[in-house]
């Protein structure tokens, strides 16, 4: 089986306490408007976690980010699979600056989390303790 690897990141913002949610353009031909955490697609030989680096960057235009470990590691299925992984990166930074992607941003908390993200997005939140960022 043949996969393409996609970076997904959770930003957490330790001095807010919260996530660093980002919108999808009203023109996105794949989930116009949804709100999403910062990611894309590994270019060439990079490593994942360059392209985290890189992803966040162009995204959010964060560049003071730190990679805390992988929060989880999923299978988006699909005419091809894509293997998702998922980063927990934290940052004091919380000026945004979002690219031609993306519309608009959001530092949220749990209920804000909630309100906003996928519900296949939560799940994978609440089986992997993600939330429990916010509470320690």
């Amino acid at each position: 089986m043949t996969a393409k690897i996609i970076v997904k990141c959770i930003i957490y913002n330790r001095v807010l306490n919260r996530f660093l949610l980002v919108q999808r353009c009203k023109n996105d031909d794949t989930g116009a408007n949804t709100w999403e955490n910062a990611g894309g697609n590994i270019e060439g030989k990079e490593t994942p976690e360059a392209a985290v680096f890189r992803e966040i960057k162009e995204e959010t235009g964060i560049s003071d980010i730190e990679i805390k470990h992988i929060a989880y590691v999923s299978i988006l299925e699909g005419e091809m699979p894509n293997l998702l992984i998922v980063y927990l990166c934290e940052t004091a930074n919380d000026n945004v600056k979002v690219s031609f992607e993306h519309q608009a941003y959001i530092w949220a908390d749990e209920e804000k989390c909630r309100a906003l993200l996928p519900k296949a997005i939560i799940s994978d939140f609440e089986k992997n303790h993600v939330f429990d960022m916010l509470y320690k």
